[in-house]
């Protein structure tokens, strides 16, 4: 009997797939917003102040919404996708457990966002509508860690014993997970930076250059270049709530956070176009100085090929869909910056991961987009510690 054939190979690699699909994602919920400006939709939501619970209750409809609308595009990037190229066996009734927590979770932030920024708009006018949004994002930088582990993102522990982590400083965390794409990242107020790095990591550090991974973000935290990536993103993220309160005054009522979602959602979309370029330089920097450190330009290739192996697996691309969509360049564009071939951009505007701190600090501004592009898009456990360099 003739075997049977091969099952048929994905013509479009991992990569590209899970672009599209968050481009995709993106572009939905974009256009969407536009359109409710258009035909203007804050008007069909009370314009008033009405009690906590009504308010609540219609809040509460508005983010399940939301999260209706990101369900398909989630059930492709974090479950049908990763089966169809091979990086996943999860069953459907755990992705969909673990989706629903952090669906669940990321909406109930987004409500409690909107509702404090109302609260401190009566009490106290705009000013309190602006102290409101600072509060809100300094807690989700300060709480970073708390929040990931409510989303789903894995148990965050104090490293144990003499792990080599710790030379980051006492607050660094680990993050338990065995999902390869998950890197961790920066949390804290700006000069108050700390880490969370990954659990598979600290198993395999010779694989992924742990060592030359951990000079990079000292050099990150000690040259201010995370804190100028935090800055700017807070600032971004600000925009849609001043211009609020200069042309239309405080957010007094649903109809005022509703307007604001809009606006912050299509001021997002303008910043995942933006805000990758400052984001790349802060990569090219850090790398340049991992070299300048002593470490040697093989070492470097052998861990970024590695990394991006356990990311989409897209060592190339072009110069123009890295513009438009990349915050971290591709491996080779970042091998030719080091070798002078490829021009690093300013080390003062350098500002590390602004592009997608600013779409998790979203989330105090009730922006959509921060759970739709590519690289989190379905994946609750990369919606607060998006995947960096």
């Amino acid at each position: 009997m003739a075997a049977p054939p091969d099952s048929p190979k994905p013509v479009m690699t991992y990569a590209r797939s899970r672009l599209y699909l968050g481009a995709s994602a993106v572009g939905t919920l974009t256009v969407l917003a536009a359109l409710g400006i258009a035909f203007d939709l804050p008007s069909a939501v009370p314009s008033t102040p009405l009690g906590a619970g009504t308010e609540l209750a219609w809040l509460a409809l508005l983010v399940a919404v939301h999260a209706a609308l990101m369900a398909p595009f989630d059930l492709f990037g974090g479950f049908l996708l990763p089966r169809e190229y091979g990086r996943s066996k999860e069953p459907l009734g755990r992705f969909a457990g673990r989706w629903l927590r952090g669906a669940s979770v990321y909406a109930t932030v987004l409500a409690l966002s909107a509702f404090t920024l109302m609260v401190a708009s009566r009490a106290f006018g705009g000013g309190g509508s602006a102290a409101a949004f600072v509060a809100i994002a300094a807690l989700l930088l300060h709480a970073q860690p708390r929040v990931a582990g409510l989303v789903g993102a894995g148990r965050i522990v104090v490293p144990s014993g003499a792990s080599s982590v710790n030379d980051l400083g006492g607050r660094t965390r680990v993050l338990m997970t065995d999902r390869s794409h998950v890197t961790g990242g920066a949390y804290g107020l700006p000069g108050r930076t700390a880490w969370v790095m990954p659990g598979h990591w600290l198993h395999d550090e010779e694989r992924v250059g742990l060592a030359l991974q951990l000079v990079r973000r000292a050099w990150l935290a000690s040259t201010g270049a995370r804190d100028r990536g935090v800055l700017l993103a807070l600032a971004w993220t600000s925009v849609p709530l001043v211009v609020h309160l200069v042309a239309l005054g405080p957010f007094v009522a649903l109809a005022d956070v509703v307007r604001l979602a809009l606006w912050g959602t299509l001021w997002s979309f303008v910043g995942v176009l933006v805000l990758p370029t400052p984001s790349r330089w802060a990569v090219y920097r850090a790398d340049a100085a991992a070299l300048a450190a002593g470490f040697e330009r093989d070492v470097l290739s052998a861990s970024l090929e590695r990394l991006e192996a356990d990311q989409d697996d897209e060592l190339e691309r072009s110069r123009g869909v890295e513009t438009i969509f990349h915050p971290i360049p591709a491996a080779h564009h970042r091998l030719a910056a080091v070798a002078g071939r490829r021009d690093p951009g300013p080390s003062v505007l350098a500002a590390w991961h602004a592009a997608r701190v600013a779409l998790y600090l979203s989330v105090a501004g009730v922006g959509l987009l921060g759970r739709a592009v590519h690289c989190n898009v379905g994946r609750p456990e990369a919606w607060v510690f998006l995947p960096s360099d």
